[in-house]
């Protein structure tokens, strides 16, 4: 006789990068045990790689994970753990005044509520950049891959952060003409970026310094003195 098995309940969440509705059940113990032996292993890949396999665990819908944006991937991530562990978490926060031996005691505890956690744009921000005359690109948002290769030990080599521009790229046009990336060698993507005067490639930097963020802001009190304090948030080591 095939024993009994659970019958989980789904959620809808919407894709913030497509508007796409995804449907998604919580965590099983399995996908908890994956997260705990990730974390554990202190590797930055090995967790990227293990949040994408959750989520795409957790998913019930159809879900191409490997190309969703950073932001797609945390808010996801948050949205599912809040259905699996509980809304809310709290956080403990210092105080910026030194304290000495009183600093402990001089700690807020806030409670923020995942569920209601949302990815926020800046005012103006666009994937369309002209640069110069009729010429232009089109960026896409770069993956959670990507994004990690940007903050990891090569983030302050040129070579490699032009590398992840490039390869950030949907498409260039001129005019009506479209000169889709997928369909051009790397080193003439390369070609075009270097072409570019310092202002016109300040114009594409500021596509990735605007991007959405999953972000919040909290404001509290120091127990001790007295000062208040607002922080942002942002992304998932801010929240686990």
């Amino acid at each position: 006789m095939a024993l009994p098995m659970n019958t989980m309940p789904t959620f809808t969440l919407t894709v913030p990068s497509t508007g796409k509705n995804v449907k998604y059940r919580p965590f099983l113990v399995k996908d908890e045990k994956a997260l705990m032996i990730a974390q554990q292993s202190e590797d930055v890949m090995v967790m990227v790689d293990t949040l994408k396999s959750v989520i795409k665990s957790c998913t019930v819908d159809e879900i191409n994970v490997d190309s969703l944006a950073t932001f797609d991937i945390e808010y996801m991530f948050t949205q599912i753990r809040s259905k699996s562990v509980g809304e809310t978490i709290e956080l403990l926060f210092s105080c910026d005044n030194d304290h000495g031996e009183l600093n402990e005691k001089s700690k807020t505890k806030i409670v923020i509520d995942l569920a209601g956690l949302k990815v926020n744009k800046v005012e103006g921000h666009t994937n369309r950049i002209e640069l110069f005359g009729d010429v232009g690109v089109v960026m896409k948002y770069p993956t959670i891959n990507t994004s990690k290769q940007l903050e990891g030990d090569k983030s302050d080599d040129l070579e490699n952060i032009f590398a992840i521009v490039a390869e950030s790229i949907d498409y260039i046009y001129q005019g009506e003409e479209v000169f889709y990336a997928k369909e051009q060698k790397r080193e003439e993507l390369l070609q075009f970026l270097n072409n570019l005067t310092t202002e016109q490639f300040l114009k594409v930097q500021k596509f990735f310094e605007t991007m959405p963020k999953l972000s919040t802001e909290v404001e509290y009190t120091c127990p001790t003195c007295g000062k208040e304090h607002k922080k942002t948030l942002e992304g998932l080591q801010s929240f686990f």
